[in-house]
């Protein structure tokens, strides 16, 4: 807002005024230059329309369909009158259906801001969160939410969604970044995508930060506290800090309705007791979109808080968000269970959560700004997310609840506990409620039982009663009582409501003061809700008009009956009683069901509820008594009652009788029976005598013991206590509020454990105390310090320790101005808030840079990147806004945008992803193309990049799809068809006319015939052929048959005739074998059955004569019979006479065998000898081998594998060598686990070696130690390690650090440098710059000058304020107290002597002891100090505290250390001793990051080296990568980087990474089934695509198609155990070691099996492209289209796959593949993470994503060992339809100021 001034409403109040109109109190409307609009037709009609009168269109609302947010730059952003101008036609057009001006409405954070609030102070322990953890013995804890009762059943909000609608959350905080989601995060005052508040000195956008830190903090991180779903998602609207306006609300609640499930919301209108206001025309449209179509048409839940406006008396049915049906309206209660005083009441309230009361109670403890942490939020602001919270847990444990079964749930397990409120009643239907809190606390872990096993309530039935239109006056202290007759639309069964839930009273009503109404409603059954209570401060005269209450009292209450309407009008002075009010008509909305919403659940009945026993045998007609339920009674007494509406005393003759409450001396149990307390007690909560609360007259309440006792014991007194409150600046007296009681007496050391009945020691840094813990000390023990009211043993941040004259001394806040200090005042200051600056130990408000400039982390302004106009650091990429000649692209200013990016409105925006460059946003404004940002082809079509080229195009080397040539359809190239268009014909890839004779109508001319066909020659016609199974034929006969048919002599048979068989390649019927009948093929052995006189055997027709074999000795000669062999032959093919002794294999028989085999005795045959052998006495022992081969261990060998040849023998090597040569020890390989080095084989490698394999080799030059790589890890001395080489000099750029012995990149505001810091240049990068102690800064700053020549700013001599130069003669003006001589020297100006100062009065008086020189009495107003003392700040102290250190002797000065440092020995930052904590210690320095190729080691606070194959790094080892250096591919399954991917990897080359091959490729090039290279054994490939030889379902044994099925867990598989899945069932998931697993997060699969103890998270596995440990990356967009097209690709394979296996291998049988579930299945490209146990997977123990789900809790301490490089994780979501509703504006009072 602009500072100038200008008219605003009060002015215009004034003038009006002096004019003498008479009106009621102004409230000028502030109308903005923000329309909202609904404009039928889509968006380009609401662009054009807008264009068109000048407006601009900003996009649509949120998610409201057709409604558009234009907004006119020439209209006046803030003023009192409507626009009116040319643009006011826009509503003249015919598409222009509704249009508003928007009103910027006072909206109000609902948290409380007491007197006193030390943003600073800082507390936040797990310990002090008392609302959650109900275990405090001081403050008597007396119930609590049973949170952690529902962590223990395993729910804390892991997939919910929770959004905070508030002024931001910063969502870099500690506690928030890790569950932070941005896409449920939006800024809507600034209209970008970053919800980060809006920083100012007085911290006002804390709201938001608060909120969200109690939902969804991270936990177990050692900063500041749980979130109550503390694994939920959660995000940020900001959307208060700004003007609000009806369309801001619209678009925070219809922010992504689809992916976001609760939204949060703690504001509202003014609780001032006098405001009524409810959501405009657009919010109401928002809520009920989302309440119809958010969540999947499950609802969105929105909670809301209450309101704070308790003490102006204001109610919370007057605030239209917390009085809607659609809204969760949420109260407060103190821990102690009293009303807090700011609560509102009402009867739209549902349900309470913990908040504070008065100051003394405990507050909540949550997130703040600036990264910090506060334990003072409060209001119903604190409550609200709280309930968002537990509902969260209930959402985690039902997804599927929808927005009414939340709030069933609620009603069902909220509790009245210890809630104190004097309205407790019990309705109808059971249930305790008040209008303070509803149905009383949250319960999570009842909610969570209860969403287990809940099953969706009926429909909701709106049923809307006829109003009463009869006017009625309302006369002052009179009852306007209305009576109406309820059906429950029993006529419509559509709308027929018996069940209730809300219940709406839409009421008009004029009246001179709305204050003074009060408005009553009583149900059929007698339950009465007060809608409205008076106001003190509403003197509005404008009534109420079609004004809606709500009341949820009557929930599970009949609707039928009669309903009274009861208006009181209580008269104030404040207005004249002559003019009466009017009720003018008033209306019922009953919302419910038409059966009972819980019959389909077990007879659960509310937690209040109770019935008798006895069934009553007579119907009794007559009215029951009131205190009757509405099951009846058997006549009209209280003790005929079937059931009680609240509770009953049962009297020893077995009688019963109702009554509204229990009498004194009774309580009330859980069965609603009122039974006797003891007799000597008044009031108790049981029967026996140590139960009782009060006493009867005389006696008196023994604590501890709670017995009532006429004296008091030993060791205890009689309690008459007044007890003091004092309430902010209210104070009041509560009288006995102990009453008469006998408190123990406990000896000093201990206190009064009331639960135990006994005194327990206090904490041992106590000497006395009120309770246990270090918080409830009344006075400390020895050695601890007495801090506000804790006992510490150091003093914490804000506190120092003043010098006492006792042991202990006292510990003192620091002055507010200072975060940590050492001694009083704003002067001693150590270190400062967040804003402000250190400057000489005081802080002063931070510097504010010019632009072109930036404050850094220690506050200073240091000059931006010279394409910058501002910006938020030195690089070139950290630019926040750019000067008009450049464009802002992503933190860049360019001269132009980058590819992929278009320039609109001075900004580069992100072309849609299809294009490679674009003009505008969307996929039609592409102007070129390349491969897309998920690697698909793109090729230029009429402003699109598609992935196919249009018909009648093809795919050009240029990306562009380029037109076929003329009468082409289909083509490859400009030169090259394919197909032709009608009346075409393809010659030479060309298409040319066809040629017809004369006469012949061209449409059918044929170049030749086609199938079935032949050519007629005589009439030029083409004939069908006269078989008509013939496929190719002429005029005499068919040469080809269709499929099914074989052709048998010209003819088409369905099968050959005897004697024939098909053959497969002519696919015609070929004779068979003359021997055979059947056969299978033409050869004599593949007959299938023979002619009479022959048998088959072996597939050949043998005569019986052929059958019958010779005897032993014989053989069968030509004319078939049986003659002798030679005598020395037993078997024998012929007759010969040779006379040998062995057989030979040549069929003879030799004396002696010849070279190469051996004489077998025992068989009388020449063997062979082993292969390769000419010698040899068997078959295993050869003697000699033949040429070329050498004898090993009586084996033959080509060469000798451990050993050396020598005569035609191996000769073995040294044990350790693997391979030799010449001689044993002269090694070429070694054995595992030795090395070779310089041909000998050790146990490890020598210095400059590293081991590669199984041989040792050299390390680069100068290099001392190396990786497996051979990449340095450290150099040789004198030499530094840069880019892993050893270099003896670093680049410019970086300077050499000894201690590391690496050269150590500058900081980018330093051109060269001597350390790491900003302040460690010795060249400045910016040449505009200047040099002040080694840093750059845009000018030189205060008591400095310019020294010219070396271009740096030196300083002046400390006598001096300004100088022109070093010397002390050249000061130019003074310090303090000193006054410049003739010789320009600076001098002493005092009129007293040294060890004085002057007085007001003008007397010298004595300086503090240790102060050489001062300007007062105080210790911390010396200028200089006495020996031993040194000056720090203004203070003279013995010694300098740890951050400082003794800079100079003679002035004794204590100097700070550089800001990295905690303690120094100077001031350079290469000069640390310790490190400030949260920084590492690198070389001699101190940095808050550890430079590149380094990481943080937490343990050590060092920065380690990474691998040198690491550019970023959680670890020194080489599998602890984040990403590689360049020439490495990252493998994030086992954080290494490679030079080369494993096997089934491939390198993707743009994202440097190796991805994993579709599970069918063996190996490929790219992802997905199209890109194999190679194929696993039983696939076929084909065109980078593996085909199963099997239908889905089955896998192959063998290169034949051998098919087998594959385990029942797979769909389709390679092998056949459950490791070789590739493709898994509906609802499962393929993991990397070929697994298909059930999803986790249900007990049951989808087949209603149990899961197996391995499983997936499926939620974090869908769409992602690389799982990992932890941290799921998701990418964007790919899913669907990948899914689908792997599924048609392998559903075309299998089945091409099964037809060709049918066609060829018919005679061989195929098992049924197993029949799929409906639903399909989902391809992933999972490459795993780190599983629990070990697998089988070839890499080991890894197998993203399994997870155990039995026994197993997630560990939120892990390290987190992968983060993608900008922390972001991307989630898909879709957006949901609006209806074409038109939009009721019905109640639009725009004279109300916006909630």
């Amino acid at each position: 807002r602009a500072p100038g001034w200008r008219p605003g409403p009060h002015l215009l109040c004034v003038l009006a005024l002096s004019l003498g109109f008479a009106s009621p109190p102004c409230n000028a409307r502030i109308y903005t230059n923000h329309w909202a609009v609904r404009i039928a037709g889509g968006a380009d009609v609401a662009e054009r329309i807008a264009e068109k009168y000048g407006y601009r269109n900003m996009g649509q609302i949120g998610d409201l369909k057709d409604h558009y947010h234009f907004f006119h730059s020439r209209t006046i952003k803030r003023s009192t009158l409507s626009s009116r101008g040319r643009h006011s036609f826009i509503s003249m057009e015919p598409k222009v259906e509704w249009i508003q001006q928007q009103v910027v409405k006072r909206r109000i954070k609902r948290d409380y801001n007491p007197a006193q609030n030390n943003i600073f102070f800082n507390d936040a322990k797990w310990s002090s969160m008392w609302y959650i953890h109900c275990n405090d013995d001081v403050h008597n804890c007396q119930s609590d939410m049973n949170i952690m009762g529902a962590w223990k059943r395993g729910y804390t909000g892991k997939d919910v969604v929770v959004t905070i609608l508030d002024d931001g959350i910063e969502r870099n905080h500690p506690d928030l970044f890790q569950n932070y989601d941005p896409q449920a995060s939006f800024d809507v005052n600034g209209n970008d995508m970053d919800p980060m508040p809006r920083y100012d000195a007085t911290n006002e956008n804390k709201h938001g930060t608060r909120c969200a830190g109690e939902v969804a903090a991270a936990a177990n991180n050692s900063h500041c506290i749980v979130g109550i779903a503390y694994n939920a998602r959660i995000g940020g609207v900001r959307m208060l800090d700004g003007d609000v306006t009806d369309m801001v609300e619209a678009k925070s609640l219809s922010l992504q309705p689809q992916h976001i499930d609760i939204y949060s919301a703690s504001w509202g209108p003014d609780d001032d007791g006098k405001t009524v206001d409810g959501p405009a025309s657009l919010a109401r449209q928002a809520f009920e979109n989302g309440i119809r179509m958010g969540r999947k048409a499950r609802g969105s839940i929105f909670v809301w808080a209450s309101g704070n406006g308790g003490r102006s008396r204001d109610h919370c049915s007057c605030d239209g968000y917390t009085n809607s049906i659609y809204t969760i309206s949420i109260s407060s209660t103190a821990e102690s269970g009293r009303k807090p005083w700011y609560l509102e009441e009402c009867s739209s309230t549902l349900t309470t959560t913990y908040s504070s009361g008065e100051n003394y109670d405990r507050k909540i403890i949550t997130t703040d700004l600036r990264h910090r942490c506060t334990d003072s939020h409060t209001g119903t602001s604190a409550s609200a997310p709280m309930a968002a919270a537990i509902i969260a847990l209930a959402l985690e444990a039902n997804p599927l609840l929808t927005w009414r079964d939340v709030q069933h749930i609620i009603v069902k397990t909220s509790r009245a506990g210890h809630l104190s409120a004097p309205d407790w009643k019990t309705n109808a239907a059971g249930y305790n409620v008040s209008h303070l809190y509803g149905f009383g606390l949250m319960d999570a872990e009842a909610m969570v039982k209860e969403a287990e096993r809940w099953k969706e309530v009926p429909s909701q039935h709106v049923c809307v009663e006829s109003a009463d239109r009869q006017i009625r006056t309302i006369r002052p202290e009179h009852v306007v009582r209305s009576v109406y007759k309820a059906t429950g639309c029993t006529d419509n069964p559509n709308h027929h409501v018996i069940y209730l839930e809300h219940v709406v009273v839409r009421i008009t009503i004029t009246h001179p003061r709305r204050g003074d109404l009060s408005i009553n409603l009583t149900s059929p059954s007698g339950t009465k809700s007060q809608l409205l209570a008076n106001r003190l401060f509403d003197h509005s005269m404008e009534g109420f008009k079609n004004w809606e209450f709500m009341t949820t009292h009557c929930w599970g209450e009949k609707a039928a009956g009669d309903w009274v309407l009861e208006i009181y009008d209580s008269p104030s002075q404040l207005r004249s009683q002559k003019v009466p009010g009017k009720l003018k008509e008033w209306s019922l909305v009953l919302y419910g069901t038409s059966v009972h919403p819980y019959s389909s659940l077990r007879s659960d009945k509310p937690r209040s509820t109770d019935s008798f026993t006895d069934i009553p045998n007579d119907e009794f007609d007559g009215p029951c008594d009131s205190e009757c339920s509405d099951n009846g009674c058997d006549g009209p007494g209280p003790h005929q009652c079937i059931n009680c509406l609240h509770y009953f005393l049962k009297f020893k003759n077995n009688t019963r009788m109702c009554v509204s409450e229990c009498p004194s001396g009774f309580f009330r149990d859980d069965r609603k029976r009122c039974k006797k307390c003891s007799s000597l007690c008044e009031t108790c909560v049981g029967s026996r005598s140590d139960q009782c609360t009060t006493c009867r007259t005389g006696f008196h309440l023994s604590e501890g013991s709670n017995t009532c006792v006429a004296n008091c014991a030993d060791g205890f007194y009689l309690d008459h206590g007044t007890y003091e409150y004092l309430s902010f600046s209210i104070s009041f007296s509560l009288s006995s509020l102990q009453g008469n009681k006998c408190q123990m007496t406990c000896d000093p050391g201990t206190y009064y454990n009331g639960h135990r009945r006994t005194c327990e020691p206090c904490h041992r840094a106590c000497a006395t105390c009120a309770g246990t813990g270090i918080e409830a000390c009344t006075k400390c023990a020895d050695g601890y310090l007495l801090e506000d009211w804790r006992c510490v043993s150091t003093c914490s941040t804000g506190y120092y320790l003043s010098e006492q004259t006792s042991d202990n001394g006292q510990v003192q806040r620091c002055d507010h101005s200072c975060y940590e200090c050492l001694g009083p005042g704003e002067r001693n200051c150590s270190s400062c808030v967040s804003g402000y600056n250190l400057e000489a130990g005081a802080c002063v408000v931070s510097t504010i840079c010019k632009d072109g400039e930036y404050l850094s982390r220690h506050e200073k302004c240091h000059l931006c990147d010279a394409t910058c106009f501002q910006c938020s650091g030195p690089e070139r990429e950290d630019c926040t806004s750019c000067p008009v000649t450049r464009l802002f692209d992503d933190g860049r200013c360019d001269i132009r945008c980058q590819k992929g990016r278009y320039a609109m409105d001075k900004q580069c925006h992100l072309c849609h992803h299809t294009c490679q460059e674009c003009t505008d946003e969307g996929p039609d404004n592409c102007t070129s193309c390349d491969r897309d940002r998920f690697g698909v082809a793109r090729y230029f079509f009429q402003g699109q990049c598609r992935d196919v080229c249009p018909e009648g195009y093809f795919h050009s080397a240029r990306k562009l799809c380029e037109s076929c040539p003329t009468d082409c359809i289909i083509c490859t190239a400009a030169d090259h068809c394919l197909h032709c268009s009608s009346g075409h014909r393809l010659r030479n890839g060309r298409c040319v006319p066809l040629e017809c004779s004369a006469g012949e109508r061209c449409t059918d001319c044929h170049h030749s015939c086609p199938d079935r066909t032949y050519s007629r020659e005589d009439t030029m016609v083409c004939a069908p052929c006269e078989d008509k199974q013939c496929v190719n034929c002429d005029k005499s006969q068919c040469y080809w048959c269709e499929e099914g048919f074989y052709n048998f002599d010209g003819e088409c048979v369905d099968h050959c005739r005897e004697g024939f068989f098909v053959d497969k390649e002519s696919q015609g019927c070929e004779p068979c074998h003359r021997a055979c009948r059947t056969c299978g093929g033409p050869q004599f052995d593949d007959c299938d059955s023979c002619e009479d006189g022959f048998t088959l055997k072996d597939g050949e027709c043998l005569e019986a004569t052929q059958l019958a074999l010779c005897p032993e000795k014989q053989f069968r000669n030509s004319k078939g019979e049986c003659e002798q062999c030679h005598s020395f032959c037993k078997t024998c093919s012929a007759a010969g006479k040779e006379n040998y002794r062995f057989l030979t294999a040549q069929q003879t028989c030799m004396s002696r065998c010849p070279s190469g085999t051996f004489a077998n005795k025992a068989s009388s045959q020449c063997e062979d000898c082993s292969k390769g052998c000419a010698m040899c006495q068997g078959a295993e022992q050869c003697q000699r081998c033949r040429s070329g081969l050498y004898l090993y261990n009586g084996v033959c060998v080509v060469e000798c594998q451990r050993g050396f040849p020598q005569g035609g023998v191996c000769q073995l090597c040294a044990p350790e060598c693997a391979s030799c040569q010449g001689n044993s020890s002269y090694c070429l390989s070694c054995e595992r686990p030795y090395l070779l080095l310089d041909h000998s084989c050790r146990s490890n490698c020598l210095e400059g070696y590293y081991a590669k394999e199984t041989e040792c080799r050299h390390c680069p030059a100068d290099c001392k130690e190396c990786n497996q790589d051979g990449l340095c890890k450290r150099c040789n001395l004198y030499y530094f390690l840069h880019d892993d080489k050893c270099v003896d000099d670093c680049p410019v750029g970086y300077f050499a650090s000894e201690k590391q012995q690496e050269c150590v990149r500058c900081h980018a505001d330093c051109r060269s440098c001597d350390g790491p810091g900003l302040d460690d240049c010795i060249e400045c990068r910016n040449p505009k710059a200047v040099r002040y102690n080694g840093e750059c800064l845009p000018q030189c700053p205060t008591s400095t000058y310019h020294d010219k020549t070396t271009n740096e700013c030196r300083d002046c001599d400390r006598t001096c304020l300004t100088c022109s130069g070093h010397e002390p003669s050249s000061c130019l003006t003074c310090n303090t107290n000193r006054r410049k001589d003739a010789s320009g020297h600076c001098e002493w100006f005092s009129q007293c002597p040294l060890h004085s100062y002057m007085d007001q009065n003008g007397d010298c008086q004595k300086c503090h002891v240790p102060c050489h020189r001062c300007s007062g009495p105080g210790k911390d107003q010396c200028f200089s100090c006495n020996k031993p003392h040194f000056l720090l700040n203004t203070t003279c102290v013995l010694e300098c505290p740890v951050g400082y250190y003794a800079e100079d002797q003679d002035e004794r000065v204590c100097e700070r250390c550089h800001f990295s440092c905690q303690s120094c020995v100077g001031h350079h930052s290469v000069e640390c001793v310790t490190c400030k904590p949260g920084f590492f210690k690198q070389g001699s320095s101190c940095v808050e990051f550890c430079s590149e190729n380094h990481f943080g080691n937490t343990s050590t606070m060092v920065c380690d080296r990474c691998d040198p194959s690491c550019n970023r790094c959680w670890g020194r080892s080489n599998r602890n990568c984040l990403n590689c250096r360049e020439d490495y591919f990252y493998l994030r399954k086992w954080g290494q980087c490679l030079q080369s991917c494993p096997p089934s990897y491939f390198p993707d080359s743009r994202t440097k990474a190796c991805h994993k091959c579709h599970p069918t490729c063996k190996t490929c090039g790219d992802e997905g089934a199209l890109a194999c290279q190679s194929c696993y054994e039983g696939y076929r490939f084909m065109s980078g695509i593996c085909n199963s030889q099997c239908l889905l379902g089955l896998y192959s044994v063998s290169d034949e198609p051998d098919c087998k099925a594959c385990d029942p867990s797979c769909l389709d598989c390679r092998g056949p155990s459950m490791w070789n899945c590739t493709v898994c069932p509906a609802l499962q998931i393929l993991s990397d070691d070929g697994r298909c697993l059930s999803c986790c997060g249900n007990e049951t699969r989808h087949d209603d099996k149990p899961i197996p103890r391995e499983c997936c998270d499926c939620m974090a596995s869908r769409g992602k492209q690389e799982p990992t440990l932890g941290t799921q990356t998701y990418r964007k967009n790919t899913h669907k289209s990948l899914v689908f097209v792997t599924v048609c690709v392998l559903l075309i394979l299998s089945v091409g796959g099964g037809v060709f296996l049918f066609t060829h291998t018919w005679s061989k049988s195929l098992s049924i593949a197993p029949k799929t579930k409906t639903g399909g299945y989902v391809k992933l490209d999972t490459n795993g993470s780190n599983a629990s146990k070990p697998t089988s997977s070839s890499f080991g123990e890894y197998c993203d994503p399994i997870i155990e789900c039995e026994g197993d809790e997630e560990d939120d301490d892990e390290d987190i060992v992968y983060m993608g490089q900008d922390g972001t994780v991307y989630r898909k979501f879709k957006y949901g339809l609006l209806d074409e509703d038109e939009i009721e504006l019905e109640y639009d009072d725009e004279s109300y100021s916006y909630r």
